[in-house]
């Protein structure tokens, strides 16, 4: 008989699950199953075996989850096979998709319940039943006693109406036979007038409670005719609703097209109320009389707001869950796989068959000790999430790093009921790290430590070398001829020049050593506990003599040195800012040496240091404190043409007169040159404005131009501001640049050189001959002069050489249509003899030296003047 049963009773499950218009055989998370407010059971087709329950369930039936689980749904159910087969056609032939049972409670209760079932596809691929079951036994009773009533209601009335036909025919006959017992009558009227009263409050009693029973249920009650008008409804249809007696039921729901289609089947539908638009399921009953015949309807409109978005919720977090690109495990608290995702087997390599049942350590490394994983699962356990880096291992044995992110869920009784990780495979990102710090930290060409790094390993070394009280030798190492090269052979040689040079001075050096490249051709090394001088000696000789070699590069054959500084903490100091600044010195000293050598930090070299920092220090505040002046020198051309050169001084009280060679390179490098220049610029213009009233004669005025300032400033916005605040025309005004600035080889340079030239501006190149590849810079740069360096200019008229490059360079000149100037002028026969090879202008002590700006106005015009008389 229990067979049977299982067998009837699952066959009208499945014949549910046909009508179900969307299957609920979907992978449904555990946290969701668990915790949804509806009564849901898991089922064995076969056997009928609760398979699982979830704690909505175990509240209703009144059994706990364990206890469900080892019972069969035949246990549960009271119908009969004959009672189940006459309930399948029933709903068979009212198009139902649930069925309705009596279910017994652990109390012995019997709950009428309607039951939805889905088959169900569990994680190891064994197919169940998905059953939700909901309590209608309130709804039963309330249509069972609106029928009770409304039936004992109707006897009430024709019992009334009989026994006042009865007493209306006994009260004609007393009064038509016998005035005599008028007393008798009146007593046997006043009875009745007794009893009408009575049956009318029992009526109104009945009425009353079935008014209260209306208003009781929280959901939306409404009676209307046959012809759908609406006789009455209950307080909560009312209140939320508005008046509706009288209405028509579509007039009374605001044109709610479901309510139309409602007939036996409920209907879901959007209806507005006083407090907004509420989703309620609609449904309709028919209520009969005690003949059959059709009394009226009531219609029940349920709020399923809430159920809607637990079903949406529900879609999310399985859509959610399916399609992160995160890979999610779920286990049970004893730690064994229940459910992972699609990201799980993507990054994993396993699949979900392959893990279920099985415990995280599958995916092992070793790369963990055990006292790691139990201070992870401690966090579990005290805070309930851990997060952390992680190294897992694929199923192709490849050990990857993750991140991982594990949080315990727990039961209503505090205690752990499985556990849900979260994580991704950071295999790229740790890669990504590895090459920023590789960038940040290393010189890209050579491999060498940068600039960065070398500062940060040498705070280490002196804090090493304090505690062990240990000595630390730095070197700066330059390489001498490494320009020739460089602008001969070209960036490409030079780099690989760079590249061989790092090479030899690594193999030179200790495994504890640091090779640097601080820019350019500068190396820098950092040798900590170098406690004997003799043995940094011979280390720089070793190194020197490997830089000497000839250097094979593509095919050339290229030749450098090395010139060596050497200082010590902490015989020479104590700070890495001192000891880079002696070294840096002692370096210079090797190359005023002769270069190929190496040179140890000097007392001598201590005290230039200090010059310089007192240098430093004064430098800054130079502009502010007015000691910063321009002076000009005349640069006087042919046909008597005129220009002059603004040139910077520093005159400072405690350092007295200070050289530009001085000063110039160190403003450079701190960056004042930058406002400086600016400074300068703005004084030269304005002095030639107002000097071009004063000379009916072409003049220019020719400003020095820092390569920092190319670099690190917009010179064309600059200069383009400075002519319209001066209003000197552009014509007028002459930019000179060294070959620093050229040999940069940046498009932003040439772009620059271009805009200056379209604005009019003169471009000249100083020092012209002195460098490698001038003859390049001629053919690619916009230039409109070149300046002969002084150094061929001293000789002559005596040195063939120079005559014969000067009447090269000016010929070469003339054909590029290039102004040339001749510098350090200082005799009239050197005047005679570039005049004679074609030299345009020419400057030097011969035609003034360098002057204030009212000794050139007198020098200005006494040259108009001579010229003026000359004419005449």
């Amino acid at each position: 008989m229990k067979t049977i049963t299982t067998i009837v009773y699952l066959a009208l499950c499945l014949l549910v699950a046909t009508f179900t218009p969307k299957s609920l055989a979907q992978s449904l998370p555990t946290e969701v199953f668990d915790n949804h407010s509806a009564v849901m059971l898991l089922i064995e087709p076969d056997s009928g075996r609760i398979v699982r329950a979830n704690q909505s369930a175990a509240d209703f039936y009144g059994y706990s989850k364990g206890q469900l689980e080892n019972l069969y749904i035949q246990e549960i159910n009271q119908f009969t096979p004959q009672q189940v087969e006459k309930e399948r056609l029933s709903a068979l032939n009212e198009g139902r998709n649930y069925f309705i049972f009596q279910h017994r409670l652990a109390n012995g209760e019997n709950r009428t319940v309607s039951v939805y079932s889905s088959p169900f596809m569990d994680e190891s691929g064994e197919a169940l039943l998905f059953s939700v079951i909901q309590d209608v036994s309130a709804r039963r009773k309330l249509e069972h006693a609106l029928w009770h009533y409304q039936s004992n209601l109707e006897q009430q009335v024709a019992l009334q109406t009989k026994e006042i036909k009865h007493a209306s025919t006994v009260q004609v006959f007393l009064l038509s036979s016998v005035i005599a017992i008028l007393i008798g009558t009146t007593v046997i009227l006043g009875w009745g007038f007794l009893r009408l009263r009575k049956t009318k409050r029992r009526l109104e009693y009945q009425r009353a409670r079935l008014n209260a029973i209306f208003d009781a249920i929280g959901e939306y009650l409404i009676f209307t005719d046959p012809d759908e008008k609406v006789m009455s409804a209950n307080r909560a249809a009312y209140q939320d609703l508005g008046e509706l007696d009288g209405k028509l039921i579509f007039d009374a729901l605001d044109d709610c097209t479901c309510v139309e289609a409602t007939q036996f089947e409920p209907k879901e539908c959007k209806l507005d109320t006083n407090f907004g638009t509420l989703d309620v399921e609609i449904s309709k009953t028919d209520v009969l009389d005690n003949n059959g015949d059709l009394y009226g309807h009531i219609y029940l409109l349920q709020n399923i707001t809430q159920r809607l978005i637990d079903e949406q919720e529900q879609r999310l977090a399985s859509t959610v869950f399916s399609t992160t690109s995160e890979g999610v495990l779920v286990s049970d608290k004893h730690n064994r796989i229940q459910m992972v995702n699609k990201a799980f087997t993507e990054i994993t390599g396993f699949s979900g068959p392959e893990v279920m049942g099985k415990t995280p350590a599958i995916f092992n490394s070793g790369r963990h000790d055990t006292a790691y994983f139990t201070q992870l699962y401690d966090a579990l356990s005290s805070r309930g999430h851990w997060e952390g880096e992680i190294w897992n291992k694929r199923k192709n044995g490849e050990v990857y790093p993750s991140w991982l992110q594990v949080s315990a869920v727990f039961d209503q009784h505090g205690e752990i009921d499985m556990y849900v990780a979260l994580f991704n495979d950071i295999t790229s990102r740790k890669r990504n790290e590895q090459l920023m710090w590789q960038q940040a930290n290393f010189d890209n060409l050579t491999g060498l430590a940068n600039r960065h790094h070398y500062h940060a390993k040498f705070d280490i070394a002196l804090t090493q070398a304090e505690r062990k009280q240990s000595r630390v030798a730095v070197c700066f190492i330059d390489l001498d001829r490494f320009k020739a090269v460089n602008d001969t052979l070209g960036h490409h040689i030079g780099d690989l020049l760079l590249i061989e040079a790092a090479n030899r001075i690594r193999e030179c050096t200790r495994n504890s050593d640091t090779v640097a490249r601080l820019g350019g051709d500068e190396f820098a090394l950092l040798l900590p506990e170098m406690e004997m001088i003799g043995d940094m000696e011979k280390v720089a000789e070793k190194i020197l003599r490997a830089l000497s070699e000839p250097f094979h590069l593509e095919g050339h054959e290229a030749y450098v040195s090395g010139s060596m500084g050497i200082t010590f903490y902490p015989d020479d100091g104590e700070d890495r800012k001192v000891l880079l600044r002696n070294a840096d010195s002692a370096m210079y000293k090797a190359k005023e040496n002769g270069r190929n050598c190496f040179q140890f930090f000097t007392a001598a070299m201590h005290e230039h240091a200090k010059a310089r920092s007192q240098l430093e220090g004064a430098l800054h505040r130079a502009l502010a404190n007015q000691e910063l002046r321009v002076v000009y020198q005349p640069i006087v051309g042919r046909g008597n043409k005129l220009g002059c050169e603004a040139l910077l001084r520093w005159h400072n009280e405690a350092l007295g007169e200070v050289s530009p060679a001085d000063f110039i390179p160190i403003s450079e490098e701190l960056g004042l040159i930058l406002a400086m220049g600016e400074w300068v610029l703005y004084q030269a213009c304005a002095q030639a404005r107002s000097w071009l009233t004063k000379t009916d004669r072409p003049f220019f005025v020719s400003v020095n131009v820092s390569s920092t300032q190319f670099k690190r400033q917009d010179i064309v916005s600059l200069v383009d501001k400075v002519l319209k605040d001066t209003g000197l025309p552009a014509t007028c005004l002459t930019l000179e640049i060294t070959e620093t600035v050229l040999a940069d080889n940046s498009d932003g340079i040439e772009l620059q050189l271009e805009q200056l030239r379209q604005m009019g501006v003169g471009l000249a190149i100083d020092d012209f001959g002195t460098g490698y590849s001038s003859l390049g810079y001629l053919k690619r740069f916009p230039l409109s002069k070149l300046k002969i360096d002084r150094a061929f200019i001293k000789d002559l008229p005596d040195d063939e050489e120079d005559k014969t490059l000067i009447s090269a360079i000016v010929s070469m000149a003339s054909k590029l249509k290039l102004t040339v100037i001749a510098e350090g002028v200082e005799t009239p026969a050197q005047l005679e003899l570039l005049k004679q090879l074609g030299c345009d202008y020419t400057q030097g002590y011969l035609h003034a030296k360098p002057s204030d700006a009212d000794d050139f106005e007198r020098f200005l015009v006494q040259h108009a003047q001579s010229h003026a008389h000359s004419q005449t």
